[in-house]
């Protein structure tokens, strides 16, 4: 009986999955902003890309102006 509360103890006391939990969240967390991000520039690169095309295309546009 004496082995199983000591066991029991052993592992109420364990911190090892509490922190490679908190080492899981820590990279959720982590990936979600680098997808966020990379969504946001991705669709602001995009919109410089078609801009860039539009003047190239044609050049008299009002949006080609020199800056």
């Amino acid at each position: 009986m004496q082995r199983i509360k000591a066991l029991a103890q052993s592992f109420v006391r364990e911190e090892d999955g509490a922190t490679m939990i908190e080492y899981a969240l820590l990279a959720v967390l982590i990936a979600m902003v680098v997808a966020i991000a990379a969504i946001t520039l991705g669709q602001a690169i995009s919109n410089q890309f078609n801009k860039v095309s539009t003047c190239v295309n044609n050049p008299s546009s009002a949006n080609c102006t020199p800056a």
